[in-house]
């Protein structure tokens, strides 16, 4: 009996170990370990070691030993209302996207979505991710190009980058007070295309005022209980 007792726990902790290893894999995997040295300069740093994230489609993202970061990739509203860029859970996100903006080797488009996997990868939640990625998406650095990993987009589009839809803070503001709205009235069913979609005269009909809270509010939104 104490046998089979003893198999019976192993059985479950493998079952929970396979389901955790699971949900944590799911939206991609680090490799490594983010070692930096800050430069003379006070601003920037170098990686020790190389660092890695594979996404969900098993690309490597890649920042190697030598390489300097930094978080210029994060765009201005996002340190001005969320925090700098190797802060909290997206740290290690913030190092692969500095550095894949830098190379400019896949589109802006692929690249911006790749933080957001390697955010929900460092534990980030799917409403504050969502934010994140609309941060980065409007308001990060474009860059003309057709060579794509996981996205295609066409020659002619890549050469000609759209226009941007959102530009200002109170434009940030407002998105992130619509994709929290729409959070929770879809119950968490926020898609990346939907964050893509959002324009500044959308958001000013969805949200014509601007509260003072949201103003006031730095940091990440509190995620809903699931």
């Amino acid at each position: 009996m104490r046998r089979i007792s003893t198999l019976f726990l192993i059985l479950i902790g493998v079952l929970l170990l396979n389901a955790s290893f699971a949900q944590s894999s799911r939206f991609g995997r680090f490799e490594g370990k983010v070692m930096t040295e800050w430069e003379d300069d006070g601003r920037h740093m170098r990686l020790l070691a190389d660092f890695r994230y594979f996404d969900p489609r098993g690309t490597d993202w890649l920042a190697p030993k030598g390489r300097r970061i930094d978080g210029a990739s994060i765009p201005r509203v996002f340190w001005t209302f969320i925090g700098g860029p190797f802060e909290g859970k997206y740290r290690n996100a913030s190092v692969v996207h500095d550095i894949a903006c830098d190379d400019k080797a896949r589109t802006w488009q692929s690249v911006h979505r790749m933080f957001y996997f390697a955010s929900r990868t460092g534990g980030v939640g799917p409403l504050n991710a969502a934010i994140m990625y609309g941060a980065v998406y409007h308001f990060g650095p474009r860059w003309p190009g057709s060579k794509s990993s996981g996205l295609v987009v066409s020659s002619a589009y890549a050469q000609d980058l759209p226009p941007r839809t959102l530009t200002t803070d109170d434009d940030f503001l407002r998105m992130r007070e619509y994709i929290v709205m729409e959070y929770r009235r879809l119950k968490g069913d926020i898609s990346l295309e939907f964050v893509e979609r959002l324009t500044s005269a959308f958001l000013k009909d969805k949200v014509p005022e601007i509260s003072a809270s949201a103003r006031n509010l730095r940091g990440f939104v509190p995620e809903p209980a699931k």
